[in-house]
């Protein structure tokens, strides 16, 4: 009979459950962050505040697919060997008229090498985006997008 290695079996049993509660996370964190997106001003000022446009930008298969391409570009193992076991970051990003992602900014992070990695996944997303629209016309709007990366 072999014996099995108890040892790397639960090693890679608890690297899989890391992945999956950051994954899960991620999500969780990332549905809840769609709500606060708002509409950017066009060329004309607003009298009072923007009003939310009748039909938010969406990404092609949903928000899940979104989180799916940040989590494909997202590398983790840079992360884990200097030790950052825990991090928080939150994103902005303008969704344009034609659909795509550009002014891609990091407003909040704890650590340069998380809030780097974030951009770089970011950045990586070619995807294009369906524009918001407001009165049947295709708007800019601003997406937030937190990241929690928790691998304990």
């Amino acid at each position: 009979m072999r014996k099995i290695n108890m040892t790397a079996l639960e090693d890679k049993t608890y690297s899989m459950k890391k992945y999956l509660f950051f994954i899960l996370l991620f999500w969780t964190v990332s549905i809840a962050a769609q709500k606060d997106s708002t509409v950017i001003p066009g060329p004309k000022p607003s009298v009072d505040t923007e009003p939310r446009p009748s039909q938010i930008a969406a990404f092609p298969g949903g928000h899940q697919a979104f989180v799916k391409e940040v989590l494909k570009n997202f590398r983790t193992s840079p992360l884990v060997k200097a030790e950052i076991m825990k991090a928080k970051a939150v994103a902005t990003f303008i969704v344009d008229t034609e659909g795509n992602m550009v002014d891609i900014k990091i407003e909040s992070y704890e650590y340069k090498m998380v809030k780097d990695e974030f951009l770089r996944a970011l950045k990586m997303i070619k995807t294009q985006w369906i524009p918001a629209e407001e009165n049947g016309k295709k708007v800019r709007s601003i997406m937030r997008q937190p990241l929690v990366f928790s691998l304990q």
